[in-house]
Formats: structure tokens, C-alpha cells, sequence
């Protein structure tokens, strides 16, 4: 038996699977497009001082207490990072997990950049009025375009969580910022 023979085999057999995964990551498609998006639960985001007492985190959520009134509106920030799909112009889904039980509840993200000038750029938006209200939670995303331009200032969302009435009962799990490997589609509206 040639034992030179015996180990090239099981060498070529690693070379060749390490070969081949390369190239399946290098690959443009979905898994490559989502191998670094930015994410955070509700329960990381930075309280204002003046909303600790109407603030629960359960689970990993950000929710407005029940016993909170009406009226009530609780603002959380979420850093964003630099990340490796993070750079210049591109198309991303910002896919959202919340809870808006109706017309006493909603919860609104707004994507922004600190300028180093100290003046604030909106990049993109999130609104739960836009979706018809559930009981539950629910998941839903939006393709927003973002030019991210981490040297010009730093992102943050900031997110607001509105109990309008006695039943609202508004809440944040999860937020996800997704580079796609496709324009988001123009619509057009109707005449």
C-alpha cells in the first residue's frame, strides 16, 4: 500500500470542501445578502430619563406598561453599527417585530445619522399605522433605501411607542436592518 497515496486523499478531499464552500459564500444570492445584517432586540434600546416609569422589558421587548395612560409615549434609541454591507448607497429591508393593537397603540422608527455638522438626516422610516393592527405581535418589513456614511456622523434609530388610549398596549421585539441584492421596486401611484 502506498502511503503517500493514502494521505493525499483525504488532504485533496478537505482542500476541494474548503474550495467549495468559498465559493458558495462568494456566490451572490440570499444567504450572502443577509450574512451580516444589523439586528437588536427592544429591551437594548436606551430609555429617556424621563420614560423609566412607563417602560417594561419582558422577553427581550420593549413594551409601554398596561398601567401606563393614556397619552403615554416612550422613546427608545438603538446605535447602529458599521457593518461589513454597511457602506455607500444600497437597498436594505428593515424588517420589524411590534405589537399595535388598534387605533390606541402604534410604534414609529426613524432611521438617522448624527452629522459631525450637529444637524440630523432622516435615512428612512418605519410607521405600525401603515399595517392593519393585530392583537399579537407581527413581523413586517419595508425596502428602504440607505446611504450610509459612518465618516459623516454616527446612525442611530430612534423609535416611539404611543399609547393614545387606555387599550393600546404598543411594544418593539425585534428590529433588522437586511442588505438586499435587489433595487427596492418603485411604486407608482395610480391617477
Amino acid at each position: 500500500m502506498n502511503l503517500r497515496h493514502t494521505l493525499r486523499h483525504p488532504v485533496a478531499t478537505v482542500a476541494f470542501a474548503a474550495l467549495a464552500t468559498l465559493a458558495a459564500l462568494a456566490a451572490p444570492g440570499t444567504a450572502s445578502a443577509q450574512a451580516h445584517p444589523w439586528t437588536t432586540v427592544g429591551s437594548a434600546g436606551t430609555v429617556d430619563d424621563t420614560d423609566t416609569g412607563i417602560v417594561d422589558f419582558v422577553n427581550g421587548e420593549a413594551r409601554v406598561r398596561a398601567v401606563a395612560a393614556a397619552g403615554s409615549v416612550l422613546n427608545l434609541r438603538y446605535n447602529v453599527v458599521s457593518l461589513t454591507e454597511m457602506v455607500g448607497p444600497g437597498a436594505y429591508t428593515m424588517r420589524v417585530r411590534f405589537r399595535d393593537n388598534g387605533a390606541s397603540a402604534r410604534v414609529q422608527l426613524n432611521l438617522r445619522r448624527y452629522n459631525q455638522t450637529g444637524t440630523t438626516t432622516q435615512l428612512a422610516a418605519f410607521d405600525s399605522n401603515t399595517f392593519p393592527a393585530a392583537v399579537g405581535y407581527q413581523t413586517r418589513e419595508r425596502c428602504v433605501n440607505i446611504d450610509w456614511d459612518f465618516d459623516a456622523g454616527a446612525h442611530y434609530v430612534d423609535a416611539t411607542l404611543t399609547k393614545s388610549g387606555a387599550t393600546g398596549t404598543p411594544a418593539l421585539g425585534v428590529i433588522q436592518l437586511i442588505r438586499r441584492n435587489l433595487p427596492c421596486p418603485v411604486i407608482i401611484p395610480l391617477p
